[in-house]
């Protein structure tokens, strides 16, 4: 008799541990010649481009650019000044995790800028960056099982998979038109940009991408007093992709590579003009029924069947969880929220699910009662609670918000946590089988009466037997599995 076992194979991507790099860098730079020279430098932000991103003779290479925009004083002219210096990376560190496909985030954990007289900044980064890695992976189970008189034992279960990635870059360019009830823009001071995937839509082989690019704008006006200014913006792109996976759910996260922001003058007045660069990666979500043998045996063979535990992989989207700081401001008439600082979350596991916290540090900038520019550094603990197991998160900051409070103002920071879910699902089925020998089925009795003891099931008679759980069954004028304590009668199969 010829026995062979039928394999049910799928393939996906799993997830790896996160690589953490970090890289110092540092420079000495004259500032640009027509900066006013420098008195006071009243706060600098740091902003990571990265655009280079490779594998290579098992190491990852990361390259890029730090934007370092610098607020300062000068005894040259009035009002609050700004520039802008690029401080290059290029780093590479040993991969052994044998990744198929890459993305990386990014944190500054160290920006340092000092005067070296009027005209001379010294500038020391550290940043870090998170390179998340995922491993291509293909899975056999036992579905089936070809021989003569075979009996079978399935089982079913819905399995959850990550099945496709993909990485794309597109432009993106709009003019914002001058803004009713604020000074026209003089220069532009500092920015900072959100950006949120709305929608995924499949249609045919192409994806179509909503999102929306929120921006907040520092800016001094031609009457040199400081304003901001918040917009939020739309874009969609139509991306070519070749077998999008039928029925999957698409999750989309993206990031800047490259931006540029500055005054423009248009029919209206003198409005932005902003251009970009926007990095996406897309991530698709299959669920299937997976059949899996999880018994079996033969009625005219002896077989020695192996039956193990068999972990199968299992990928969620990560669970999107928000919550907010809130910090009341005084003593000020202009706030403007320059950075937010947030460390990798901790998370701490318990019976009930997972608690997830995260250190956060703000920089406000704001004016004192003399209109002098200053800032004032912020920190507090932020955390929230999720009712399942997560491996794994990141946390950013959203567009945030101030708002008048009786005689002072509050802001408002939400944040994001993007959580992993930590699912394990383990079956037993049927990893090889060995036919032992032919039964001599004539020295098996005809008819058996068997009392079903507790715990025993229909198939653990009939296998018992060597018989067929119908023809117990029918022999017994049963429809539904019996109960423990039945008194049946078990006939042989022919």
């Amino acid at each position: 008799m010829d026995l062979e076992l039928n394999l049910q194979e799928w393939s996906g991507y799993e997830p790896v541990s996160d690589l953490i790099v970090t890289r110092e860098e540092s420079m000495e730079t004259a500032i640009p010649e027509y900066c006013p020279d420098l008195t006071r430098i009243v706060d600098s932000v740091g902003q990571i481009r990265i655009r280079e991103k490779e594998q290579r003779d098992g190491s990852i290479h990361l390259a890029g650019v730090i934007r370092v925009m610098v607020l300062y004083t000068s005894e040259e002219s009035a009002g609050l000044r700004s520039l802008s210096l690029t401080v290059p990376f290029s780093c590479s560190v040993e991969d052994q995790r044998q990744c198929a496909f890459l993305w990386a985030d990014s944190r500054l954990l160290l920006l340092e800028v000092k005067m070296l007289g009027a005209r001379k900044l010294y500038i020391r980064v550290l940043p870090e960056f998170r390179v998340r890695g995922y491993r291509r992976i293909t899975q056999q189970i036992a579905s089936g099982a070809e021989g003569k008189n075979i009996q079978l034992r399935r089982g079913s279960v819905q399995l959850h998979t990550l099945a496709a990635l993909w990485e794309r870059e597109f432009p993106f360019a709009q003019e914002l038109s001058p803004k009713a009830g604020q000074g026209a823009p003089e220069d532009l001071l500092m920015d900072k940009t959100f950006l949120r995937v709305t929608e995924l839509q499949p249609f045919g082989n192409k994806l179509v991408v909503k999102g929306e690019a929120t921006l907040s704008l520092l800016y001094r006006s031609e009457g040199q007093s400081l304003c901001s200014r918040e917009e939020t913006l739309p874009f969609s792109q139509i991306l070519e992709i070749q077998d999008l996976p039928e029925g999957a759910e698409f999750y989309g996260e993206s990031s800047v590579i490259e931006q540029e922001i500055h005054p423009v003058r248009t029919e209206d007045g003198i409005g932005f003009s902003v251009t970009m660069r926007i990095g996406l990666l897309i991530s698709a979500f299959v669920q299937q029924q997976v059949e899996y043998v999880s018994d079996l045996y033969s009625t005219s063979a002896d077989l020695i069947a192996v039956r193990k535990d068999v972990s199968l992989p299992v990928a969620l989207p990560d669970l999107q969880m928000h919550c907010a700081a809130n910090e009341p401001l005084e003593g000020g008439t202009f706030f403007y929220l320059t950075d937010a600082d947030l460390s990798a979350p901790e998370l701490r596991a318990d019976e009930s699910g997972t608690s997830v916290s995260a250190d956060l540090r703000l920089r406000i900038l704001y004016l004192d009662p003399s209109g002098a520019p200053v800032t004032a550094e912020r920190s507090t603990q932020i955390s929230t609670a999720v009712n399942r197991r997560v491996t794994a998160g990141r946390v950013c900051a959203m567009p945030e918000t101030v708002s008048r409070n009786g005689a002072g103002c509050e802001l408002r920071l939400p944040v994001q946590f993007s959580l992993q879910p930590a699912e394990e699902l383990n079956v037993t089925a049927v990893t090889s089988v060995q036919q032992q020998g032919e039964i001599d089925r004539a020295k098996l009795p005809s008819l058996v009466l068997r009392r079903l003891e507790e715990g025993e099931t229909l198939w653990d008679a009939a296998k018992r037997c060597r018989t067929e759980e119908a023809a117990i069954l029918a022999a017994n004028g049963l429809t539904a599995e019996p109960s423990a304590g039945v008194l049946l009668l078990i006939p042989k199969t022919r």
